[in-house]
């Protein structure tokens, strides 16, 4: 297998997805975990235009981090299932319900250029009360996995889907966001079945069981 590295800040954020399914296909990787100050005095200027997260095959730089994602998952499988499918109709609705989930996180992104603490607060609060642009994108996701009779996101074994469902909204839940309520997927019943159901799964289990800060929410 080839020499593999990741790179972003100490957070979960957009490459955690990718960190999950290289851990559960069973690869070994470096993460190496960039301040603010590091990424932009000793790498933006040299991986530019590129942005983090990257992820380095063989010492080959890459980025764009829902391509990493399939990467990881093309080169792992669990139970002897593949992460990210073969069969290009299989992919192409793993691929679908990536990006449905990718769309909960637009509306978030708009409050980052809120200057004032309490306007931006109150911004994030509405997104996810009753009728907020992420609560309709996180009604929708519940919808899709209630329709599941395996309890996954596509199919009836863990992929791309499940892990990006998993690895990008429980942290909306760990406070570590200004102004998100805690309780704020509490509603969404087969989100949080579905987060028990990955959490529970062993390789995952046994990568989060000493998780601490924000990837705490992970720990089954």
């Amino acid at each position: 297998m080839p020499a593999l590295k990741l790179v972003y800040f100490p957070m979960p954020g957009r490459v955690e997805p990718t960190r999950l399914a290289l851990a559960v296909g069973g690869h070994a990787f470096e993460d190496e975990k960039l301040t603010g100050e590091q990424w932009g005095t000793t790498l933006k200027a040299k991986v530019a235009p590129k942005q983090m997260p990257l992820i380095y095959v063989d010492g080959e730089c890459f980025g764009q981090s829902n391509a990493m994602m399939r990467y990881a998952g093309k080169i792992s499988s669990v139970d002897g299932k593949p992460l990210y499918p073969t069969c290009p109709l299989e992919a192409l609705k793993v691929d679908e319900f990536v990006d449905i989930v990718a769309e909960l996180f637009g509306p978030l992104g708009k409050t980052f250029a809120i200057a004032d603490q309490a306007e931006k607060e109150a911004a994030r609060a509405k997104l996810v009360a009753e009728g907020g642009d992420m609560a309709k994108w996180l009604q929708f996701i519940d919808e899709l996995l209630g329709k599941s009779a395996s309890g996954f996101a596509v199919g009836d074994s863990l992929t791309i889907a499940d892990i990006a469902a998993f690895s990008w909204i429980q942290p909306l839940k760990s406070g570590w966001l200004d102004g998100m309520p805690q309780d704020c997927l509490d509603r969404y019943k087969n989100i949080c079945a579905h987060a028990v159901k990955i959490a529970n799964i062993p390789q995952v289990k046994e990568y989060y069981k000493d998780a601490e800060g924000v990837q705490a929410v992970y720990r089954a």
